[in-house]
């Protein structure tokens, strides 16, 4: 019984003993843990007062992503302006060199020194209309600068490709102080310019909108391509 005593009585001695261990080993590391502490902040608030202008940034991953993703938007817009601004170049460099300069071929029949035939002068002008032959002819000397077009018609008659030309009343002065040759190579030179030119088959002059006649001939309806004889 005395031997059972003891034994019960050095157990609650050992475990005392080693309580008073663990509170002991418990209580230093806490005190370490807190002047570590102390430490830390001490050096934080000394360092603070070092650079008083120094702040400590904090990364934000969201900020960064969100900042990139702008970054990619914005590089890519202005990538497609300079794509968009490169494109419209490039058109109007297209369109500029596909236009062609609007000049035609013009046929002008001159009647010859010898009052044979004609010469044909194969002359550029800067757009093919019924005015700009007959300012040929006028320059030419074919006739007088006082003829004018009254009116120009491109039109069709019984399937073929014809033309109705009226002008001036003074045309047909003109014709009339002729004689027959003269009358025959200037009415040729003013039916063979308009069909070469134009590729018609067939044209009718009129003067005033009526028929033109001379002391020589009536030209009534069409005439095609005219020869000296």
């Amino acid at each position: 019984m005395k031997h059972r005593k003891s034994c019960i009585a050095i157990l609650l001695c050992a475990v005392m003993i080693f309580g008073t261990a663990g509170c002991s080993n418990t209580q230093d590391t806490d005190a370490k843990t807190q002047t570590e502490s102390k430490e830390e902040q001490k050096d934080t608030e000394q360092e603070k007062k070092e650079n008083p202008d120094k702040e400590v940034k904090k990364e934000d991953p969201q900020t960064d992503k969100k900042e990139n993703a702008e970054t990619k938007e914005e590089t890519g817009t202005q990538d497609g302006e300079k794509e968009a601004v490169k494109s419209d170049a490039d058109v109007q460099e297209s369109q500029e060199e596909s236009v062609p300069v609007q000049t035609g071929q013009a046929f002008i029949y001159v009647p010859d020194e010898n009052a044979e035939g004609w010469d044909v002068n194969q002359v550029e002008i800067p757009q093919v209309s019924a005015d700009a032959l007959i300012g040929q002819l006028v320059g030419a000397g074919v006739l007088t600068d006082s003829i004018t077009v009254q009116n120009f018609e491109e039109t069709e008659e019984e399937g073929q490709y014809v033309l109705k030309l009226d002008l001036s009343s003074n045309f047909k002065d003109s014709i009339r102080s002729m004689g027959t040759a003269g009358e025959i190579l200037t009415i040729g030179a003013v039916v063979n310019s308009f069909l070469d030119t134009y590729q018609a088959e067939a044209i009718q002059i009129t003067v005033d909108g009526s028929t033109l006649e001379t002391g020589h001939e009536v030209y009534e309806g069409f005439m095609t391509h005219m020869d000296y004889q």
